[in-house]
């Protein structure tokens, strides 16, 4: 089950002040994370990106504007959030899908992210095994996720309202990285952003290990 189901339209959505207000904080977190993951990975000039996950696919714009990707796309479950990515960025390529079940074939990307979504997955083990299968060896995944210790941390007093839904599990970054270290993956760096909101972890793909059950 997927939870939050349209956490990317901030409540109301597009055309509503609110959407407005909240979609100029993402595009800023998306400019940033953006190049901090270019600044942290290796592409070059023929890179394959996914952001799996995507909501209205701001960062994956941002991706396939850079001289170092060949191929960046947009994958959400929600066919308006893709709409709204399109209607935004016509040249995006957007991709209709569930990240728990990812329809790409094995070890195709470099690198495989996303930002504020995997807390809205039902099974997040899953959804991030199948990152990690369609990412290939050498490559990295990052995912971001609210921050316990943030401001975002009341949540857990507010889980079961609207809001604390819409906010999803809040996470350590204990819990983070054990979640990466079951599915092969080595973290190599965290970060803690957006005025300490979320927390991120990158993590790598190494070349011997294939891929681990979900």
């Amino acid at each position: 089950v997927m939870v939050g189901e349209r956490s990317w339209s901030f409540l109301g959505g597009p055309g509503s002040w609110p959407y407005r207000v909240f979609d100029a904080q993402r595009r800023r977190l998306n400019r940033w994370l953006v190049d901090h993951l270019l600044s942290r990975t290796v592409l070059t000039g023929d890179g394959c990106v996914l952001e799996a996950g995507s909501g209205p696919g701001y960062g994956s714009s941002l991706f396939a504007r850079h001289p170092a990707v060949r191929l960046s796309v947009a994958l959400d479950f929600d066919p308006d959030a893709l709409q709204e990515a399109r209607r935004r960025d016509p040249s995006l390529l957007v991709v209709l899908g569930d990240m728990r079940r990812l329809p790409f074939r094995s070890d195709i990307f470099d690198v495989v992210w996303n930002s504020s979504t995997l807390e809205h997955v039902g099974q997040p083990s899953h959804a991030l095994g199948e990152m990690q299968r369609v990412t290939r060896a050498g490559g990295y995944v990052f995912v971001g996720v609210p921050y316990l210790f943030g401001p975002l941390g009341f949540q857990r007093l507010i889980a079961r309202t609207r809001v604390g839904v819409w906010i999803g599990p809040v996470f350590d970054r204990a819990a983070l990285c054990r979640l990466v270290l079951a599915q092969g993956l080595q973290p190599v760096d965290s970060m803690v952003y957006f005025a300490a909101c979320f927390i991120g972890v990158l993590s790598h793909k190494p070349v011997a290990v294939t891929h681990a059950p979900s």
